[in-house]
């Protein structure tokens, strides 16, 4: 079994079959068009075409919000919608977009061996369908990951195909080979699920042929689509409605903006995320298409209360004041360009230029405070009161659970049902069939959305993966909402990255109002800190920026000086920083640890005469003894001491007491060795005691052997012997 990325092909418009709202399959749609007053429901619908009215006077832009919230719950609207949209609870959803996150590392490494290679999570565990299950083992090796992995082997082929042979394809060959036999007008999508199948979505007859209006969709082949799937290992068709339309115009992730058109003509769009340029500069991330192709420029921001998804009493938005002005943007190819080999007459590996959704809006307005935090819409005079902190950035993967939030429909949830690649209608046509985007990202069939959500925020456990694109219908009436893929979309930028939201370091030792030596280490945690961040801490007049573990902590030294000292210490992530934390040490004298003796040993014996006592201690300390010696030395770089005994001691007991001091510690506490001195063993008796085995002289205890009393006793019976005999030889004269 081969399992790809699916690619979502959607196009919309008054000429398409059917066009579905929110764009994010294989499919063409319509670009969003603005909904200024009278929004829409958040529902499928044929084209979102612009509506006029008359837009109050901007006002003065909103008030900063006074700082991002503190590490701790997150608000019970999350909760809200969770159990809602998904029967789930808040820790399961941050649980699953981690485990989400995982699994987006462990597709990227494993289709390095296996390139059709398909990874979808499903409850506690990762999914990956592969050809080489060695890889698969190997990525979650590398990638550190502790949870559950199934890893299922390609599927055998069923009775009736045994013996026929099959293409094996990717979704972009499967894409092109599709429109070169079909055409692309009523293609929605093709796809792959968690089950690695590639599902083909077509309101084209599972049998017979189709007839396309436009001829550069028209089909060039009478094959039925049904024959067509045949062809390939593990495709499926589903009925669908026909291609997918976008949704128009949106400072907290997820707020609403709107730009002008003409007249009271505003094109309405949702902020995706808060980040900041290649330079560091703030900015602001969402949808290309709400851009019309580079041709709006000054996006305003919206009132939340006056917008769909504050449920405002009458129809309308209100402006607040500038937000920014739009800077690059792609839709599509690059410069907005279409995708190619979609004629009937092009090679299947003509296909190309598969690019992205994405704007980027700079220069934003003095006196805004970008927050990293997805608004849950839950009160919209105070966006910012209900939200989720956003930690990350990844790719979403099959089977993640997640939340969008947007200008219309404000915040719902559902599952990454597949990821692929979607075609969108251009700008200004999106019936016009020379003239269709495509774009990469991923869809999901139970997250409700509608015009105006477009650039929306879509975010997967406290982890960005995309922006709201497009959306369409099958042909059961199940409504797609399309978003872009969010890693792929930055990559098109240029080095524009999003806001995270950073936890403030925390202080482990010393404690905070706590005592620390000179040069000792100071020590804290960041929690939840991603791969990457830094801690920048200041005390003493220096600064020093360390990395944070992958255990989340940090060290850094303290200064050389007595006293105490405000600590300030912030994480930072690339241009994201924390909350500036603010700590009291304070820096104390170290006490000398006490000298050691070495020579004579403690509680040891020597022989006499002893001229030195030694020892170890802290190079350039001074040791002082007193008791049986007395006299200093300083210790020398090796850490050893070594005063004289004057007069050198004799056979006796012994004990002598140390301390060692150095300047700015506190002198050491005394360290006492007792010792015992002995003298030498007699010369003569050394000379004349020959040795045996047996080590002592008889009889006696003192060193010898019993050899050597025999050759003393020997002796000295001869040596009196020769007395005797002398002095009776003397009485007999």
């Amino acid at each position: 079994m081969q399992a790809t990325t699916r690619a979502f092909l959607r196009r919309a418009g008054a000429a398409c079959a059917a066009a579905a709202i929110l764009g994010g399959g294989t499919f063409a749609a319509g670009a969003a068009s603005a909904a200024p007053f009278s929004e829409p429901a958040p529902t499928v619908q044929s084209s979102a075409a612009p509506s006029s009215a008359s837009a109050p006077a901007a006002s003065a832009s909103p008030s900063a919000a006074s700082a991002s919230p503190s590490a701790g719950a997150q608000p019970a609207g999350l909760e809200a919608a969770l159990k809602r949209d998904l029967g789930q609870t808040v820790a399961g959803f941050e649980a699953n977009g981690e485990l989400a996150a995982k699994a987006a590392t462990i597709d990227a490494e494993v289709k390095k061996a296996d390139p059709n290679a398909a990874v979808s999570v499903a409850g506690d565990t990762i999914k990956v369908v592969t050809s080489v299950p060695a890889a698969a083992h190997q990525a979650a090796k590398q990638a550190g990951v502790n949870t559950k992995v199934s890893i299922a082997p390609v599927q055998a082929a069923p009775a009736y195909m045994v013996g026929v042979k099959k293409k094996d394809a990717d979704a972009k060959t499967l894409l092109a080979a599709y429109v070169h036999a079909f055409g692309a007008r009523n293609l929605q999508s093709i796809m792959v699920n968690a089950a690695g199948q590639h599902v083909i979505r077509t309101s084209d007859p599972a049998n017979g042929s189709t007839t396309p209006s436009f001829r550069s969709f028209a089909a060039a082949s009478q094959e039925s689509v049904t024959d067509f799937a045949a062809k390939y290992n593990n495709v499926v068709v589903e009925a669908a409605d026909g291609p997918a339309a976008t949704y128009g115009g949106d400072v907290v992730n997820g707020q609403g903006y709107a730009s002008q058109v003409s007249g009271n003509h505003y094109e309405t769009c949702s902020i995706g995320w808060n980040g900041f340029d290649r330079s560091g500069r703030p900015a602001v991330i969402s949808a290309g298409h709400c851009t019309a192709d580079g041709a709006l420029k000054d996006p305003m921001l919206t009132d939340p209360v006056h917008d769909a998804a504050g449920r405002p009493a009458g129809p309308g938005i209100a402006l607040l004041g500038s937000l920014g002005t739009f800077g690059f943007s792609q839709f599509g190819g690059p410069g907005n360009s279409p995708v190619t080999g979609l004629t009937p007459t092009s090679d299947p590996g003509d296909l190309g230029n598969i690019g992205t959704d994405v704007s980027v809006i700079d220069n934003i307005a003095p006196g805004l405070t970008q927050l990293p935090l997805a608004t849950h819409w839950t009160d919209p005079s105070n966006l910012p009161a209900t939200a989720t902190r956003v930690t990350g950035v990844s790719t979403a993967v099959v089977g993640a659970e997640i939340c969008k939030s947007a200008r219309t429909t404000g915040w719902t949830c559902g599952t990454v049902t597949e990821v692929g690649i979607f075609l969108v209608g251009g700008v200004p046509d999106p019936t016009n069939p020379a003239d269709v985007r495509a774009v990469w990202g991923f869809g999901s069939d139970n997250m409700v959305s509608g015009p105006g959500d477009s650039g929306g925020a879509v975010i997967s456990g406290t982890t960005a993966v995309g922006m709201i694109s497009a959306g369409g219908t099958d042909g059961d009436g199940t409504a797609w909402t399309f978003s872009t893929d969010l890693v792929d979309a930055l990559a098109h930028t240029n080095g524009y990255t999003v806001k995270i939201f950073l936890n403030s370091p925390t202080l482990t030792s010393p404690a905070n109002n706590g005592t620390v030596h000179r040069s000792a280490p100071i020590t804290g945690k960041v929690a939840g800190a991603p791969a990457g961040t830094t801690v920048t801490a200041t005390v003493g007049g220096r600064t020093s920026t360390v990395p944070v573990g992958a255990n989340g902590t940090w060290a850094i030294k303290a200064p050389t000086t007595f006293g105490s000292f405000t600590l300030t210490a912030r994480a930072g992530s690339g241009f994201s920083t924390s909350a500036k934390a603010t700590f009291k040490v304070t820096v104390i004298r170290q006490t000398l640890a006490a000298p050691a003796f070495t020579s004579p040993a403690p509680n040891g014996s020597a022989t006499a005469p002893v001229t030195a006592v030694s020892g170890t201690g802290k190079p350039g300390a001074t040791v002082v003894l007193s008791g049986s010696v007395t006299g200093t030395a300083v210790v020398g770089a090796g850490g050893r001491w070594s005063v004289a005994a004057s007069p050198a001691l004799t056979a006796g007991r012994y004990s002598v007491t140390a301390r060692q001091t150095l300047a700015d510690w506190n002198d050491s506490a005394a360290a006492t060795a007792a010792f015992r001195v002995a003298l030498p063993a007699p010369p003569a008796a050394a000379a004349l005691l020959g040795h045996v085995d047996g080590g002592g002289l008889a009889e006696t205890g003192v060193p010898g052997t019993a050899a050597t009393v025999g050759a003393a006793g020997a002796l000295l019976l001869l040596a009196g012997a020769a007395f005797l005999l002398f002095g009776r030889r003397k009485r007999a004269h």
